[in-house]
């Protein structure tokens, strides 16, 4: 027999979906956009939560994101060729627009486009169609249901006329003299019932938000107004292993913090995008030393999981890329050697 499988706390992250609006199914005005469409304003649109906890704000108060057509053709399972006519056929239906942020003379690249989504247009037909079309699915079983449940009763109901007018009888005196706590203790049931409840909603809802926001968190510090060397494969190992989108976020500054420190103490910069050229397998061995971190705070439980990070982080700068850096000068600084004199 095979084992049940119970539904537990720990698994409430398994119910975690993207919002499809109703108006795509029902209203008349988006009927012609196609399936790729739909399920890329679905994913732009959940962008935005990320955008506005970034308070990603321009200077008319509009709301903006970016986000590559490479990573959305990612999240698609599709070509950047197909993201571009998806795009396209955003911008045709007025949901979608892309503003070009021109040339960085510093990155030698262009800026990533600002991106700006549309709400959708609603009419009174269409919230009259969804209404009465989540009304329809929801009573076409229940009400034919409920009257066969009806007729059954009926059928069975024995005559308890003499045994329902004694318990009547008994029930009056029993409610005279308990009306007073009777009342009470139900609102006090209530109340309390009514705030757990009321707790427990504000909490899924707070660790479905938390959850969201850690599922992209790459791609909110590709997004972010402050870039990050820090390679894919590091910030979703910090994803993974933090317990809150603000404890990522930390981690990525006590990192940043550690090749500052240090730099300061060797008195060397070090160019973490060309470290593989100079020989260091950087992203493999910053991947290593942060999951080592993590593993001893697993195993030891240590105090401050920052500091402990902040210390492997700027031992691995100094003792590899740094030490690698120093070597390479002193071979440079060496003085040259007549062989003249030698012959």
């Amino acid at each position: 027999m095979n084992q049940f499988k119970y539904f537990s706390n720990q698994r409430i992250y398994n119910d975690i979906y993207f919002q499809y609006p109703k108006v795509f199914i029902y209203g008349d005005k988006y009927k012609t956009l196609s399936d790729g469409a739909k399920l890329a304003y679905m994913l732009l649109k959940n962008e935005l939560t990320s955008a506005i906890h970034q308070n990603l704000v321009d200077e008319n108060g509009y709301i903006y994101f970016e986000m590559t057509s490479s990573y959305l053709a990612i999240l698609m399972n599709c070509s950047e060729r197909k993201v571009a006519r998806v795009k396209s056929e955003l911008e045709e239906a007025n949901l979608l627009m892309q503003v070009k942020m021109g040339f960085d003379k510093t990155s030698g690249k262009n800026k990533p486009n600002r991106l700006y989504l549309a709400e959708l247009e609603v009419t009174d037909r269409d919230v009259y169609l969804m209404n009465r079309n989540a009304e329809t699915l929801d009573n076409s079983g229940h009400a034919k249901m409920a009257g066969r449940s009806k007729s059954v009763e009926n059928a069975q109901k024995p005559d308890t006329t003499t045994i329902q007018e004694n318990k009547k009888t008994s029930k009056t005196a029993e409610t005279l003299d308990n009306s007073g706590r009777a009342k009470m203790a139900e609102n006090v049931y209530k109340y309390n019932n009514q705030d757990t409840n009321r707790h427990l909603k504000d909490t899924d809802k707070d660790e479905l938000q938390n959850q969201i926001f850690l599922d992209n968190f790459v791609a909110s510090c590709h997004t972010s107004q402050v870039p990050t060397f820090i390679p894919d494969k590091v910030l979703q190992l910090i994803a993974t292993f933090s317990p809150s989108y603000e404890v990522a976020r930390q981690t990525v500054k006590t990192i940043h913090n550690a090749k500052y420190k240090a730099q300061e103490q060797t008195g060397i910069t070090i160019v973490f995008e060309e470290l593989e050229q100079q020989g260091v397998a950087a992203e493999t061995e910053l991947y290593q030393t942060l999951l080592k971190a993590y593993q001893k705070n697993k195993t030891e439980k240590v105090k401050d999981i920052q500091n402990l990070i902040f210390v492997y982080v700027r031992n691995w700068f100094i003792e590899k890329p740094i030490a690698l850096i120093q070597q390479d000068q002193n071979k440079e600084s060496l003085p040259d050697v007549s062989i003249d004199s030698w012959l």
